[in-house]
């Protein structure tokens, strides 16, 4: 099965050596909220990106770059696409979530969208992987948004495909 680190290394760049659990408490003081389990394990192989390529226009953050959409953006939420969120549930309007809740993580040198991953339990977006720069639903966990990577790449996050309406349903009007 491919990694993170195979499919970086196919297209030209390197992850960086493990975080140590200092580096994962100092990040998560700083922007003052735990880490998803999906994100602090990837932290936990690989501290971001060692190497860029032109192949390579990913780059990973390391724990002394993550923030959050609100520090980052200097924006209190994240508006997500009403279209996309209307894949999930038909009677959303708009969907304004904390921005200090929106981690972000990665970025892609190319169309430079920004990933973040949204963490609040109990919030039905908890886990979610948007795409912040065009305000799009990625993934709807961190780990099926790292499996999509692994897959395909850059291709599929950008525009994914339509998520399916999930059978506890999601309802987040406003």
């Amino acid at each position: 099965m491919k990694t993170i680190s195979d499919k970086i290394a196919e297209l030209g760049g390197e992850l960086a050596p493990p975080a140590d659990s200092n580096e994962i408490v100092q990040l998560e003081a700083r922007i003052g909220i735990s880490l998803p389990e999906g994100l602090r394990e990837l932290l936990r192989q690989h501290n971001g990106s060692l190497k860029d390529t032109d192949n390579a226009m990913w780059r990973f953050w390391p724990c002394d770059e993550i923030t959050t959409h609100s520090r980052y953006r200097s924006q209190d939420e994240f508006c997500p696409d009403k279209n996309d969120l209307r894949t999930i549930d038909p009677l959303a309007r708009t969907v304004k979530l904390p921005g200090s809740n929106l981690i972000l993580f990665v970025d892609s040198l190319i169309d430079a969208p920004t990933y973040g991953v949204f963490h609040l339990p109990g919030n039905p977006y908890d886990g979610f992987v948007f795409d912040t720069s065009y305000n799009y639903i990625s993934a709807r966990s961190f780990d099926d948004w790292i499996t999509m990577f692994i897959e395909r790449g850059e291709e599929g996050l950008l525009f994914p495909e339509p998520l399916e309406p999930e059978q506890d349903g999601l309802s987040n009007g406003g």
